[in-house]
């Protein structure tokens, strides 16, 4: 199988059907992303699906900013949020119960609750929003139902996710079966319900160690398929010892000696990606320095 070396996102088209779809794979981004996170193996695969996700959601706009998916609900995973930039740039947190369950169910997992995607378009500073429930007994079938409902595009999904690799293919039908003659909707028709199973019945390992060629080869079969050169995906936090330094100085020296005195050294850990961020007593004393540079060099663990 062809090694991907952090990730890739690639679209593909059927020729002469109203019919596009993404395919990516996550190798090294998936893993840097949880570089200081230590998940259940259910919780980081559920997670790894969200990721997987919001980069296929991301794919089908034009935007420029930012997507972030949402899933919150009162299951063994109270909270899970990923986000990605118009240019595929991920992070992700998970917060969950402690799972002793050898085994759980999407259902269990997540509970009752809602997936929010929630667009942020730089350009036009603009916001958007969409809130469905959480129907479906997997995640691919959370956001069948979001496409449905939201963007009413009959829309199909398939994600796979363990502890080295993403993947994920994404199947929607676009507006222009109308413009077509009877006949030749009907044919447009009989396409997409032949696609569909395929994309169920995708084979988990496939999505994950398998190329795009190979995925595609059961996806689209006998039909005339385009597929477009790839985007890379990379992983990273807004997290840095610039902003860290700059939080602890806000709390003033009083309460950074408090600390020191107590702990013997301060550690502020970045709750979304969990890099730890540690200050010594001379990291601290940098701090309220008279014209200290923020981004001064500090511990870092």
């Amino acid at each position: 199988m062809a090694a991907i070396s952090d990730g890739e996102l690639r679209r593909f088209i059927l020729e002469r059907q109203p019919v596009r779809g993404f395919w990516i794979r996550l190798d090294g981004a998936w893993r840097e992303l949880r570089s200081h996170q230590h998940y259940p193996p259910l919780v980081e695969s559920l997670l790894g699906e969200a990721v997987t996700a919001s980069l296929l959601l991301a794919a089908t706009l034009k935007f420029q900013g930012t997507l972030t998916l949402q899933l919150a609900g009162d299951g063994l995973v109270n909270l899970l949020v990923a986000q990605c930039t118009h240019d595929f740039v991920i992070r992700a947190v998970a917060r969950a119960d402690a799972i002793t369950l050898g085994q759980a169910s999407f259902r269990q997992l997540v509970g009752d609750g809602r997936l929010t995607v929630t667009i942020e378009a730089e350009e036009r500073s603009a916001r958007y929003q969409g809130i469905v429930s959480l129907q479906g007994a997997s995640l691919a079938e959370c956001l069948e139902n979001y496409f449905a409902t939201s963007e009413q595009l009959p829309t199909r999904i398939a994600l796979a996710a363990d502890a080295l690799s993403t993947g994920g293919v994404l199947l929607q039908k676009i507006p222009g079966a109308s413009a077509q003659g009877e006949a030749q909707a009907a044919v447009s028709q009989a396409v997409w319900e032949d696609l569909q199973p395929r994309v169920a019945t995708l084979d988990p390992t496939l999505l994950l160690r398998g190329s795009a060629e190979q995925v595609l080869a059961q996806v689209c079969a006998e039909h005339d398929c385009r597929l477009f050169q790839g985007s890379s995906v990379r992983f990273a936090c807004r997290c840095s010892e610039g902003r860290v330094a700059g939080l602890l100085r806000s709390l003033g020296p009083a309460e950074m000696h408090s600390i020191l005195a107590e702990q013997g050294a301060v550690t502020v850990t970045c709750e979304f990606c969990g890099r730890p961020y540690r200050f010594d007593s001379i990291d601290v004393e940098r701090l309220f320095t008279e014209g200290a540079n923020p981004e001064a060099p500090h511990s870092v663990n």
